[in-house]
């Protein structure tokens, strides 16, 4: 297949934060492998080029003179609406030129940032959505404001997904909000492809800070949304109980500051939290190989890759009910779950599994479970549901 993805953010690029451009890489690597021809046409602040990068064609957009026009029009009260159009519009010309030049046999968008809403409208090529996420329910566990430049944007999300009818989920929460929230009900479900990035670890940040030490991890970005204030809340308790426990916390810190909240709340125990900024995988691996327990309490989420990495690594994860941890984790047999946003539950359940004796058993657990995410399988899946799709199109 000649197969096309469109996206805001991409591994090749300055700027990405982590979770769309590390599953489209995953995905196109292994399509390629299988002898697909993959393009990739994303969003980039650098040039306008075209090249090769690990058998996938790139193809990079920057913002243009529509994007301009459309600030100028607005006097600039909808900035990232404008961008959001502008960037759709350039996907659909590119794609547009690619498929002329040889015809594509099926084209991939994400939900985020509607990018692909001009195509949804007039591009003659098969076309899927992928969403990640339900942007008006992430935006409200973020603590951000929907203003009317977000709300512009929300309306163009569901303007694409109206026009792209083949629609598919990483999991069955996310399908559910879809179903509760914005009331579409065709949404299908199929898991996202999981391997370890890399196999050249570099224990450099590992030895430097984290050496002999016996620690609990979270690593993601510090937003409101991924829980990381609860956790902060729980950790004077977990202090208290366990005075050889550390606390690791590894990403990018956003505003308000994660990182002041979690010291600010742990004034008398400062020396125990550690603090690392985003690191890449071969320095991350061994970060995490070396926790003694994973802590992710996300208030929404959707089968984040901090909890597929650390299973892949054999570690035992707290996870929250109702964000989709359920989905991968056991209670007691590939890990443990909390309801979400209780803070003393989460610290009730960190001092009992501190101490649980088969804490390395369920870690090899976890790891044996994760393998249900495996490319073979979960990619498979993917190329059926194309091949269906464009299997319909012909027949239409």
């Amino acid at each position: 297949m000649r197969i096309g993805f469109a996206t805001t953010e991409y591994v090749t690029e300055k700027y990405f934060s982590g979770g769309l451009a590390n599953y489209l890489h995953r995905v196109a690597k292994a399509l390629v492998s299988l002898g697909h021809e993959v393009h990739i046409v994303v969003l980039s602040e650098i040039d306008q080029g075209e090249y090769e990068y690990e058998g996938i064609h790139i193809h990079r957009l920057t913002s243009g003179k529509i994007q301009q026009r459309l600030n100028k029009v607005t006097r600039y009260r909808i900035p990232q609406t404008a961008e959001c159009l502008a960037f759709s519009f350039q996907v659909y010309r590119k794609l547009l030129e690619l498929h002329k030049q040889q015809p594509f046999d099926i084209v991939q968008f994400p939900d985020w940032n509607a990018c692909g809403v001009v195509s949804g409208l007039l591009l003659p090529i098969p076309q899927v959505t992928r969403i990640s996420s339900y942007r008006p329910v992430w935006l409200e566990m973020s603590g951000m404001a929907r203003n009317r430049d977000e709300r512009i944007i929300e309306y163009l999300t569901w303007l694409q997904m109206h026009h792209i009818k083949h629609i598919y989920a990483p999991s069955y929460t996310l399908k559910k909000i879809l179903a509760e929230k914005a009331k579409i009900n065709h949404v299908g479900v199929i898991r996202t492809p999981f391997y370890l990035e890399t196999l050249n670890w570099d224990s450099s940040i590992f030895n430097e800070y984290l050496q002999g030490k016996k620690y609990l991890l979270f690593f993601g970005r510090f937003q409101l949304h991924k829980g990381v204030h609860i956790l902060a809340q729980a950790l004077p308790q977990v202090f208290k109980k366990h005075p050889d426990c550390y606390v690791v916390f590894v990403g990018k810190d956003v505003s308000p500051s994660m990182k002041e909240y979690a010291l600010s709340l742990c004034s008398q125990y400062t020396e125990r939290l550690i603090f690392i900024q985003p690191i890449p995988h071969n320095q991350l691996y061994p970060v995490i190989a070396g926790a003694k327990l994973v802590v992710l309490p996300s208030l929404i989420d959707n089968l984040p890759n901090a909890c597929l990495e650390a299973m892949g690594l054999g570690k035992p994860i707290i996870g929250t009910v109702g964000a989709s941890f359920e989905e991968l984790l056991i209670e007691g047999e590939t890990g443990f779950l909390v309801p979400v946003g209780e803070v003393n539950a989460l610290a009730t359940k960190i001092n009992e599994v501190w101490m649980h004796p088969s804490l390395n058993e369920i870690g090899q657990a976890a790891k044996v479970s994760v393998q249900e995410f495996a490319i073979e399988k979960t990619v498979k899946q993917l190329l059926v549901y194309y091949e269906e799709i464009i299997k319909n199109k012909k027949s239409a």
